[in-house]
């Protein structure tokens, strides 16, 4: 698995957009990246925790700034 990264600072803003917790499956608005799942046939997808369960996932996990375009 590739090492997940912060997106570069012009490409956020002020929110990140909500996503559920893979851990707990609560909604967040603090989402923490923390793996990326691959796909032959299609397009991969981020799997995000909460910050609470973020530390689950041990020191890779990449907290968003804002919004990604």
């Amino acid at each position: 698995m590739t090492q997940p990264t912060n997106p570069p600072p012009e490409h956020q803003t002020a929110d990140p957009i909500p996503q559920l917790c893979c851990h707990c499956g609560q909604l967040t608005r603090e989402p923490v990246l923390v793996g990326e799942a691959h796909t032959a046939s299609g397009a991969g997808a981020s799997i995000f925790a909460c910050p609470e369960d973020a530390p689950l996932f041990g020191e890779n996990a990449v907290r968003l700034e804002g919004r990604t375009s």
